[in-house]
């Protein structure tokens, strides 16, 4: 009986076994195992390719970050770092004017010549570095009809400081080179958004005497969110041929703005300006000093170079000037004024002080209803930039402006009367008269076009006491390109 029994457990034992072992060697069993080790390593495969494209991403979000940004904004080429550390602009101007003068009264010898010219022709560069050092280079191959290329401008400031809040980039700019700083109200729109050919007479003379372009200098330019100012000593103008200055000239700018008033309808801007020759530059070769100061001034157009008022070359010390300034906008239409005061320091036993003036008051409208915003980096009114670029098949025109201005600049002082000497100490520089409107286009931000009409009426005396002034109209278009 336990015979049977072991041989039965030993039979059921191997029954089992066979039947395990032919379980274990199921081929469904082997095609699942090298099915699940085929998902396993490409699920392996699969982690190391995600983690190998989220770092290739991420290397491309890398380099894009911080590749450098090429924009063409409005034709100009500007290239920068991403981080803003440096940037590189080209700029450029075309004016290109042409002019016909009508002389009606002439009793000057002078000829007024009708023709064309290129009032401005510059190409230059303008850059940042380290993020808070700007510069410019800008060469001028243009001009009044007679200059040669001449440098415009050089110059390198610092921007980094911010002594108080303001929403301003740079409020302070802390600048040396040669530059035009701007000596007054007109001159604070730049001169390829100005609203004529030419700023106003008295104007112009203003920012000739310590300022304009090409003069050099050191100061400080800075402005908060509705305030500007700035003060800069100056030497002489880069290239200036004539007369040859053997001790260079000094002098001074100092102007303040401020913008009372401004809703998106209107602003109201109020400011003034000085400026003065502290040192007189000397003219003469040699041991002797020759020191003179001379004001002139073009009829506000420059196809023809000729200036009609002139004080000529007067012995003095020195020169001081100031200005007070009032200009805003109200929606489209665009108003200012000026008015200017020199005295000239003459030099002599005897010699009276010198005493001149003059004045502008200007006004536009503008027809598609743009505005000339005021600029509180300049302390200034910036010019029309157009809504709508001109596209006739869109039905959009540009944007369009009339204009009208007058002006007067008296460069007389005890002149006496016609039919007489002049007096002793006597300056017959004369009076300049001008009126002038305007019809501007602006097809875009680097095209416009310019057409103005000039009634100009000059009064002068020659030292023997003829009339040498005359009366003569203008119509004149500036063709202009700018980047």
């Amino acid at each position: 009986m336990k015979l049977k029994l072991a041989i039965l457990a030993g039979v059921s034992l191997a029954v089992f076994a066979g039947g395990a072992a032919r379980a274990q060697e199921d081929p469904r069993d082997a095609l699942i195992r090298q099915l699940t080790a085929r998902l396993d390593a490409l699920e392996s495969q699969v982690s190391d390719l995600k983690e190998a494209t989220a770092a290739d991403a991420a290397d491309v979000r890398t380099i894009v970050a911080t590749a450098p940004q090429v924009t063409l904004t409005n034709g100009r080429p500007t290239l920068a770092t991403a981080d803003g550390q440096l940037k590189f602009a080209v700029r450029g101007l075309v004016q290109f004017d042409a002019a016909q003068y009508n002389q009606e009264n002439k009793l000057s010898p002078n000829d007024l010549a009708n023709g064309t010219n290129f009032r401005r022709a510059r190409l230059g560069v303008e850059g940042t570095v380290g993020k808070d050092w700007n510069y410019a280079l800008t060469g001028e191959f243009g001009g009044s009809g007679s200059e040669s290329a001449i440098l415009n401008q050089g110059w390198v400031e610092y921007a980094g400081w911010k002594p108080w809040n303001t929403t301003q980039a740079q409020p302070l700019r802390l600048r040396i080179g040669a530059w035009a700083t701007p000596a007054n109200l007109e001159d604070a729109t730049s001169n390829t958004e100005g609203l004529f050919l030419e700023r106003p007479a008295a104007a112009e003379l203003t920012r000739s005497i310590a300022g304009g372009d090409g003069r050099t200098g050191a100061g400080a330019l800075v402005n908060g969110d509705a305030w500007y100012a700035s003060a800069v000593w100056t030497g002489s103008v880069v290239g200036a041929a004539s007369p040859a200055e053997f001790n260079e000239q000094s002098g001074y700018l100092l102007r303040a703005a401020w913008r009372p008033l401004q809703t998106p309808d209107y602003a109201l801007h109020i400011g003034v300006n000085a400026s003065g020759v502290t040192s007189v530059a000397d003219t003469a070769a040699g041991p002797a000093v020759t020191q003179q100061l001379r004001l002139r001034e073009r009829p506000e157009l420059r196809v023809d170079g000729t200036r009609l008022v002139d004080t000529g070359a007067i012995n003095a010390s020195g020169l001081s000037q100031t200005g007070v300034e009032l200009g805003g906008y109200f929606k489209n239409l665009y108003v200012a004024g000026e008015t200017f005061d020199y005295k000239l320091d003459r030099t002599g036993a005897g010699k009276p002080d010198a005493n001149f003036g003059g004045w502008y008051a200007q006004a536009s409208w503008t027809l598609t209803k743009e505005q000339r915003l005021w600029v509180a980096a300049n302390g200034g009114f910036r010019g029309v930039r157009p809504t709508k670029n001109f596209s006739p098949a869109d039905g959009a025109w540009g944007a369009w402006e009339v204009a009208a201005r007058y002006s007067y600049l008296d460069l007389n002082d005890r002149e006496g009367t016609a039919g007489h000497a002049l007096p002793t100490n006597g300056v017959r520089g004369g009076e300049q008269r001008i009126t002038t409107v305007g019809l501007n286009w602006y097809p875009n931000q680097t095209v416009r076009f310019l057409l103005d009409y000039q009634w100009a009426n000059v009064e002068r005396l020659n030292n023997a006491g003829a009339k040498i002034g005359e009366d003569f109209q203008t119509i004149s278009l500036r063709s202009q390109f700018s980047f």
